[in-house]
């Protein structure tokens, strides 16, 4: 067995263990502060980490400040985007993490032991971007993370992308790749290169030499959503990020991210995020 069937083999048996018996303790939120530690891991997509032995302990940014965190068996830690944490491994225990991006989701079960390193990481990776009911259920989390649902509500998010994760662990060991998978990831990375130009669905399928039409049906098929929905995700990622690392002004962040002007920058933002521009700013400026 290689490397990835022993690392794939692995997280799954951890995760149907785990979701046989449920998350059964607390969930906890980081949140971002207006400076962070030089180690900290501070990524623009979001993670969660579930506690399936022992203890994890780790720093999180909470109400604007630093707080050291110890989970148990059982808890979960969420960590949005641009928010960071720093785990300290010298504590004996087994932990999961998910980390969610738009072209993979990323897998590592990591066991420590007192030591200042895991004594062991298994990785895996799921070579596909969310599908529109893992799309649903992060941004819920998000959103759930940023209103402090009770934790019913969180338990209930959080156990649904664990199985949705298990889902496409499945499908991605039994998956072959087709031709079709591989044009649909070319494109997406055309996307993601000219996002901030004039690109609409008919420029980029003459740029192919396929149809409008094809090229809606390859997205729907292999990215499970439709072309315009992942161009304007993938705009608003690039929006998010320029909000909470630099000081330029909405114009020119609208002008760098593909959008007519500021207000139709701010609308669109709202829809997907919930939240204004000013208010991401205000929440996530580093």
């Amino acid at each position: 067995m290689s490397d990835y069937e022993t690392s794939s083999v692995t997280i799954t048996n951890e995760l149907h263990q785990f979701l046989s018996r449920g998350l059964s303790g607390h969930i906890l939120f980081s949140g971002a502060t207006k400076k962070y530690p030089k180690n900290a891991f501070l990524l623009k997509f979001s993670r969660l980490i579930v506690v399936t032995e022992g203890q994890y302990r780790t720093k999180i940014g909470q109400n604007g400040h630093s707080t050291d965190m110890i989970l148990n068996t059982g808890d979960a830690l969420y960590i949005p985007p641009l928010s960071w944490d720093i785990p300290d491994w010298q504590v004996r225990g087994k932990a999961l993490t998910l980390l969610f991006g738009h072209y993979q989701t990323g897998m590592s079960l990591t066991y420590s032991k007192h030591q200042k390193k895991p004594v062991s990481v298994y990785k895996h990776c799921i070579d596909t971007t969310l599908k529109q009911e893992g799309v649903y259920l992060e941004k819920a989390l998000t959103i759930a993370a940023q209103s402090q649902d009770s934790q019913d509500i969180c338990t209930c998010i959080i156990e649904g992308l664990l199985r949705y994760s298990l889902k496409q662990i499945k499908e991605n060991d039994t998956d072959q790749k087709p031709i079709t998978y591989n044009k649909w990831r070319a494109i997406s990375m055309y996307l993601q290169k000219h996002f901030s130009k004039e690109v609409t669905r008919e420029s980029v399928a003459s740029e192919y030499g396929i149809s409008p039409n094809h090229l809606s049906r390859l997205f729907r098929e292999e990215g499970g959503m439709g072309f315009k929905q992942y161009l304007t995700l993938v705009r608003i990622d690039r929006a998010k990020l320029l909000l909470s690392q630099y000081s330029i002004n909405t114009s020119e962040i609208a002008a760098r991210t593909g959008f007519h002007d500021s207000s139709y920058l701010g609308r669109v933002f709202r829809k997907q995020t919930g939240m204004t521009l000013c208010e991401y700013r205000a929440k996530y400026a580093l």
